[in-house]
């Protein structure tokens, strides 16, 4: 299994996993359709489909030239509705129900973020049985989840000291900064969800996700991370 962060931020969210059969999934399709297309080098046979975990830009700008393109989106029902999307290649996944692709299963659980019913996901590859948690918007995760993760991506969005200094300064809106508080996952919470509620026996890699460039020190927060748990990190 290989997953990568093709763009990750405010301005934009794609993702892929790819499995050793060469199939793969999208994850979010937050950039313009030709920038997608340049990201993935337009090669639109091998995908199975993309999924979605809430229905804000950043995240699903490309939607219905995805599904132009014959690519099955799946995604809460809440995603859908406030989209405004329906159609046969709109796949509503329900909650703690599972489903299955040929190279991969495919579960979602319910995030908190402020967007009517956003979803993170856990993908296992059927033929190497590794899985990936994926958890790009949430101000953070309610539920443990026993499973050795092969991956993890989960954002880390900014460092509380970093952002209470650009609210002192006047450097950065005040109701700004009170919307990351409550919708995304601050620095010092992504760390202790590794560190708390993770298995990282078999994990290989941490991908850290959203990462703000001025509310968070990128490099020395990945270096932090891979200090404390011996396990290659990596963002963008």
């Amino acid at each position: 299994m290989i997953f990568e962060q093709l763009y990750s931020s405010s301005k934009g969210n794609l993702y892929t996993v790819t499995a050793n059969n060469g199939k793969r999934l999208l994850l979010e399709c937050g950039v313009p359709w030709k920038k997608l297309q340049k990201a993935i080098d337009s090669r639109l046979l091998n995908i199975e489909g993309c999924l979605l975990t809430h229905e804000h830009q950043d995240h699903c700008k490309a939607v219905k030239e995805v599904m132009k393109a014959g690519i099955p989106v799946f995604a809460s029902a809440g995603t859908f509705e406030a989209l405004g999307i329906r159609g046969r290649k709109a796949i509503t996944i329900p909650e703690k129900v599972g489903i299955t692709s040929k190279a991969f299963d495919i579960y979602a659980f319910l995030l908190n973020h402020d967007a009517s019913e956003p979803f993170g996901f856990i993908i296992r590859e059927v033929n190497t049985n590794e899985y990936l948690l994926f958890v790009p918007d949430s101000s953070h995760i309610k539920q443990r989840f026993n499973l050795p993760f092969t991956i993890i991506a989960l954002e880390c969005s900014y460092d509380k000291d970093v952002l209470q200094q650009r609210v002192d300064t006047g450097d950065i809106n005040e109701e700004l900064a009170k919307r990351l508080l409550t919708s995304h996952m601050e620095k010092s919470v992504t760390i202790r969800y590794l560190e708390k509620f993770c298995d990282l026996s078999k994990c290989r890699e941490i991908h850290l996700l959203h990462m703000s460039g001025d509310n968070i020190d990128k490099r020395q927060t990945a270096k932090e991370v891979e200090q404390r748990f011996f396990i290659k990190t990596i963002f963008i």
